[in-house]
């Protein structure tokens, strides 16, 4: 699937197709309009001319076609069919859901693999299977991967995608017309063991809204009048409400259902644009912060924070801005590197004042491209801002690296990708796979990051729903679901994204809710004596990650033969794109097992001492 912004960090349309995902094609091509009536046509006189030409059996014929027309419009109102309204039986529901695993500890603890296929077969399919894990050797002689969990690297805070106002609507209308579908599907997407463990939601609208923008302030103060009032922020948000807003109707009601799966989930808070009288244009499209509205501002975050918290979804984190270094002509906000920082001091006070102190503030939410404004914020104020987050549509990934080059007095940041999206369709799922792996997961995995989120989870088959004015009419979710405006999907279909999460998700799952504690990326480098042919590795990559079974601290590994009680679960994502199965020797910690890696993508798991 092609790599395309999501409509967020574009300077220009032609940015889109900049880092092509895969070789696919960039977008679906849609027919052009049939010229009207009238335009086109034959002259008028003309027209008259060949209509009386006809021949009588024409006529007749023409006379039969409108009858039967007819009938088979007052047979399709006799059977309840309905233009323009999508009804439940004419919808018929996709019932396959992929398989869910339980998040107890002997499931988490089970040795086995995912398997993904490269045709639509197979899709993240649970193996079980008993890991033999051999006697300890210091050598690595005959190895292909050697996995050595001492050498850390980031901890993993999870692999997920956004839960927009879109997303958000179209699982609700899920649940209204078929709630035993919703349930499974929200299992699959949101299970602790191998489902989404960290999303992205909006504050307010964005592009990926539904019809039409709006803000937390129901009834907002005069534009002029609003300057005059700054040492008075109560005043100026005092129609604060986030009740009866896309974020109330869709978006908080499902992530409540999202952490009754997982409560662990994540959630990362991102506005798009303030409230309108808080900006230089006075819309919510575009333009700046107007002077002197840093600290209204930060209270109006602050207030959304608390209020998420109240409906039962407290964020993880925020970010101060969505793409700050673009204006467009959708919710978007312009906010410089000094803005920034000033931003994240007054928000990190307002969010103390309330208890909610522990909600992480992160900074940039841009481009790698940006690397030196992200620096920048870090080095005007180390303390303002916990993370820095990417987004992949302008620069490489290995620009996070220049990122952390630049920061002064040996201080270091936390890395995030908070958004990626692809658009269109791919030639085929494993060639959009393959794409995603090698311009995301691989990279930005490599590059220290502790999360990559997606862009939506879920659109229909129109690309949507989303603001008339979205840059991005074809971008695509992680999963399809059916909409009003198209009655014949069917209500669930599955992209390559869900599965890239779910194999991600599956090999550093968080152990902490079962006595252990956290993932981390571990080393896991290519064996210098190894089985495999020289040819062979042009088409594996991998990563590997491991977590303590039993308290939070990842132990050295034990040397001894006597194997005991298993200290680490060690989790191996490896993609094969050669033709054929390949028997890997890998070396966990010293101890030797060989694995079949098949064509496709997979997912293996086990513990050791």
């Amino acid at each position: 699937m092609p790599l395309f912004g999501s409509g967020h960090s574009r300077e220009d349309s032609a940015s889109y197709a900049d880092k092509p995902l895969s070789s696919g094609p960039a977008s679906p091509m849609l027919p052009t309009s049939a010229p009207r009536s009238g335009q086109h046509g034959k002259p008028k006189n003309k027209v008259a001319a060949w209509w009386r030409s006809q021949s009588r059996t024409r006529k007749i014929l023409l006379i039969a076609a409108v009858v039967i027309v007819l009938l088979g419009l007052i047979l399709g109102l006799a059977l309840g069919l309905t233009l323009g309204e999508e009804k439940e039986d004419s919808n018929p529901s996709t019932d396959y859901v992929p398989q869910t695993i339980s998040g107890s500890r002997s499931s988490l603890l089970a040795d086995g693999y995912w398997y993904t296929a490269p045709s639509n077969g197979t899709n993240f399919n649970w193996t079980a299977s008993t890991t033999q894990l051999g006697n300890y050797r210091a050598d690595s002689t005959g190895v292909d991967i050697i996995i050595n969990t001492a050498q850390r690297f980031q901890a993993i805070d999870g692999f997920g995608g956004a839960m927009t106002d879109s997303s958000a609507y179209l699982l609700t209308r899920l649940k209204q017309r078929e709630a035993g579908l919703y349930s499974r599907v929200m299992d699959f997407m949101f299970n602790n063991a191998t489902g989404v463990g960290i999303t992205r939601a909006t504050l307010g609208a964005s592009d990926f809204s539904v019809m039409q923008e709006y803000s937390y302030i129901a009834q907002p103060p005069d534009f002029a009048a609003a300057a005059n009032e700054l040492n008075n922020a109560a005043s100026l948000l005092s129609s604060f409400n986030v009740e009866g807003t896309q974020s109330s109707m869709y978006t908080l009601p499902v992530l409540v259902d999202a952490k009754k799966r997982n409560p662990g989930l994540k959630v990362i808070l991102t506005p798009w644009s303030p409230p309108p009288f808080m900006k230089s244009n006075n819309t919510m499209n575009g333009g700046s912060l107007r002077d002197g509205f840093i600290p209204v501002l930060a209270q109006y975050y602050a207030q959304a924070a608390q209020a998420w918290s109240d409906a039962g979804v407290r964020p993880w984190a925020m970010t101060l801005q969505n793409e700050p270094s673009h204006i467009a002509s959708y919710p978007s906000m312009g906010l410089n590197s000094t803005q920034q920082v000033q931003l994240a001091q007054e928000l990190r006070s307002q969010l103390e004042s309330r208890g909610l102190g522990s909600i992480q503030v992160w900074g940039h939410d841009d481009n790698y491209s940006g690397w030196q404004r992200a620096a920048d914020i870090v080095n005007g104020n180390s303390s303002a801002v916990d993370a820095i987050a990417f987004h992949c549509y302008r620069g490489d990934p290995a620009e996070m690296a220049q990122f952390e080059g630049a920061l002064r007095n040996g201080v270091t940041k936390n890395l995030h990708m908070t958004e990626c999206t692809g658009t269109g369709n791919p030639s085929n799922r494993w060639s959009g796979m393959q794409g995603w792996l090698n311009n995301v997961y691989w990279p930005v995995g490599s590059q220290n990051a502790r999360s990559i989120v997606q862009w939506n989870l879920a659109l229909d088959r129109g690309y949507g729903p989303h603001l008339e004015s979205a840059y991005c009419t074809s971008c695509t979710g992680s999963l399809v679901l059916s909409s009003q405006q198209k009655p014949a999907d069917p209500y669930v279909s599955y992209n390559e994204q869900i599965y890239l999460t779910a194999h991600f998700s599956a090999a550093s799952t968080d152990l902490t809710n079962v006595g252990g504690g956290q993932a981390y990326r571990v080393s896991s480098q290519q064996g210098t004596q190894y089985s495999l042919n020289r040819n062979d590795w042009q088409c594996l990559n991998w990563l590997a990650y491991a977590a303590p079974t039993t308290g939070t601290t990842l132990q050295n590994a034990t040397t001894s033969n006597n194997n005991g009680q298993p200290t680490r679960r060690v989790g191996l994502v490896i993609a094969n794109t050669c033709k054929d199965t390949k028997n890997v020797v890998v070396s966990s910690d010293g101890r030797r097992t060989t694995i079949p890696v098949q064509q496709g993508l997979s997912t293996f798991v086990w513990t050791a001492p």
